[in-house]
């Protein structure tokens, strides 16, 4: 099994966001920066419905250096689906050290945002998400403690909720809703007793809490939507959190830079925070 977003292919990913989605505006007024943001249905976390058709214009011209490079990973999935989707068995996924999935999902589903022709990648994805969903955890057996191949599947997973939900029905929509909520508390739960959640020298923080706040951004979305007061404040205390660790990090100032994934989920975070 391999990933091609890994290394240069995430930056391609993360600036697509940066460079082609200006953000959601948002309302003044507030201490965190996503508390007052126009949450107006899906897609919300990078761009907005309206975006789509300039973003797939820009793919085949004045960015389509970087859409290139997302073509051709999507491609290779789809050369050999038996090697790229995730088992169905619950054993085999989590046999082995298990991000590539995450990893490989959001640019599956920045592929389809992209090129909503191709209904072949479409199908691909919603095996994808359906495959993951089934999982009754996405931890690695073997390494339970560590919740950073959880984190590159909670980041992905939530991102491609927003990107393709209007492609899922009813029943996906709720189901995978209940996934990324479940997944989110975990997280929420465990920055209070892991290293990550407390200590400014840690090199999971930035991608456990990136994931962290992307789940909750997800669910403060369609707990709005929902009137669900209740799930907003929830969501509002896991926001809370995932931004004070983030930005500890920086203000301690000794933050490990741990290869591809520091740096893509400091981008994740940027792209998140543009105004």
């Amino acid at each position: 099994m391999k990933t091609y977003t890994h290394g240069i292919p995430v930056i391609f990913f993360i600036n697509l966001f940066s460079l082609l989605a200006p953000a959601a505006s948002e309302k003044p007024g507030g201490s965190i920066h996503f508390m007052n943001g126009n949450y107006d249905g899906h897609p919300m976390l990078y761009f907005s419905q309206g975006d789509v058709q300039d973003l797939q214009l820009k793919a085949k011209s004045t960015h389509r250096h970087i859409a290139d490079n997302i073509w051709n990973a999507v491609q290779i999935m789809l050369s050999n689906p038996k090697e790229y989707l995730p088992p169905w068995d619950p054993k085999r996924f989590s046999a082995r050290w298990n991000e590539i999935y995450g990893n490989n999902l959001g640019v599956l589903s920045m592929f389809c945002v992209l090129f909503p022709e191709r209904t072949d990648a479409l199908e691909f994805a919603m095996d994808y998400m359906a495959r993951m969903a089934s999982q009754p955890s996405w931890l690695v057996k073997d390494a339970a403690w560590d919740e950073v191949p959880l984190a590159h599947s909670l980041v992905s997973f939530a991102t491609a909720y927003d990107f393709l939900y209007n492609h899922l029905n009813k029943t996906q929509q709720e189901k995978y809703l209940e996934v990324i909520s479940d997944v989110s508390q975990y997280m929420y739960e465990k920055s209070f007793s892991r290293g990550w959640g407390f200590q400014y020298l840690h090199n999971h923080q930035p991608t456990n809490c990136v994931a962290l706040l992307t789940g909750s951004l997800v669910l403060l979305n369609q707990a709005l939507h929902a009137k669900q007061h209740r799930g907003e404040l929830v969501c509002s205390c896991e926001i809370r959190r995932g931004v004070k660790i983030i930005r500890s990090s920086v203000i301690g100032g000794e933050l490990v830079h741990s290869a591809h994934s520091t740096i893509q989920s400091w981008l994740i975070y940027l792209s998140l925070l543009t105004p």
